[in-house]
């Protein structure tokens, strides 16, 4: 069941140099549930609003020392509290300072005295349109996210495909390899089709709660059916896949996992030198843990380029290879990371002794096999 922040009341900041008309504000927004942030000169409002950031800010005109307009100029120039709503709080005979508020940047004007309805009604229309506002930036991002991730995890079935069609290309291949690679396009078309069910299901909110499944999962056939799949691609390079290790089981979700060491596997055989061979490996070096290693004996990561690993759509120059030659880690590894963290476990990479890289990611073992 995915875990979701508790709802935060909206955090007003007021800017008064009169501490009777920080105290009304006050009173009248923590009536309505707002949650409240209180400074009493422009300066302490900025320090204030840069260490927390409001989700509107009421300020009086003039004060003394950094005034309203200044202050709001200076609220709109931080790119973090560029978007905040910025109300003036204003007398009838500062009426005239209202065009130079505008062009500040305000979104409104309440005039004092104060009319209870009128504030909470402002008040309430512009944390509305913030909060609406955000949220449309966060489906935009979300929008864009999902295609990402969709262009990303179906990729390596259609490359599969594309590699197992160029294979029945040869005249010389027997019935038997013919037979294996049409039911490997097969296999690949399922997948992709199940990734495009799974994903439907899974996104049942805006922030992408990737919802897995807890099952028992045998590694040994999870290594094997990786393997499969990524065959056509390893021939296609001239690269080995041996499989070796104990059989083990571990707690996690099948399908995730399936994507994450398919991943993996088609990374290495990307950089792998023809003639060479990859390894995944499955033991339990940890107690109550089982471990899963992918090795290759690729051109390897350079330590100053390890940390970008796991961010999303950063560009690896692997070591030996030029800016066209590196490697972009798209989504795949974050989204690999995520999903086995969300398991229990945990993945990272580590140099491999005598050249190459070692991918690898442990999962808790399966109760039976833990005992």
């Amino acid at each position: 069941m995915p875990f979701s922040a508790p709802a935060r009341e909206p955090l007003i900041l007021i800017v008064d140099d009169q501490a009777a008309n920080i105290q009304l504000l006050g009173h009248m927004l923590s009536d309505a549930g707002y949650d409240v942030m209180p400074a009493n000169s422009g300066e302490q409002a900025l320090a204030r609003a840069q260490a927390r950031r409001p989700d509107l800010v009421l300020m009086d005109m003039l004060m003394p020392g950094m005034d309203g307009f200044e202050l709001c100029r200076r609220l709109k120039a931080d790119p973090n509290l560029l978007e905040v709503p910025a109300i003036f709080l204003t007398a009838a005979t500062e009426r005239e300072f209202l065009v130079r508020a505008f062009e500040l940047g305000a979104v409104d004007y309440i005039t004092k005295p104060f009319v209870v309805e009128e504030l909470l009604a402002r008040v309430r229309t512009h944390v509305n349109l913030k909060r609406a506002t955000e949220h449309l930036r966060l489906m935009v991002r979300e929008r864009d996210d999902v295609t990402a991730i969709v262009a990303h995890d179906l990729k390596n079935p259609i490359s599969n495909i594309r590699f197992a069609a160029q294979m029945l290309r040869r005249p010389s291949i027997s019935a038997e390899r013919h037979a294996g690679l049409v039911d490997d396009i097969v296999s690949c078309c399922d997948e992709a089709i199940e990734f495009i069910q799974r994903f439907l299901q899974r996104r049942a909110t805006i922030e992408r709660v990737r919802m897995l499944e807890s099952a028992v999962v045998d590694l040994g056939q999870l290594a094997d059916r990786a393997i499969a799949r990524q065959q056509a691609a390893a021939e296609a390079r001239g690269v080995r896949l041996v499989r070796g290790g104990r059989p083990l089981t571990a707690q996690g979700d099948l399908a995730a996992l399936r994507n994450v060491l398919q991943n993996l596997i088609g990374n290495a055989i990307r950089y792998a030198p023809t003639g060479s061979c990859i390894d995944v490996q499955i033991d339990a070096d940890r107690p109550g843990y089982a471990r899963v290693f992918v090795m290759d004996r690729g051109p390897g990561i350079p330590q100053a380029e390890r940390t970008k690993l796991f961010q999303r759509f950063a560009r690896i120059a692997h070591a030996g290879t030029d800016a066209d030659e590196s490697l972009s880690t798209g989504l795949g590894l974050a989204i690999a990371r995520d999903d086995i963290e969300q398991m229990g476990g945990y993945l990272w990479f580590e140099p491999r002794a005598g050249g190459g890289s070692v991918f690898a990611f442990e999962l808790p073992l399966a109760p039976a096999a833990a005992s």
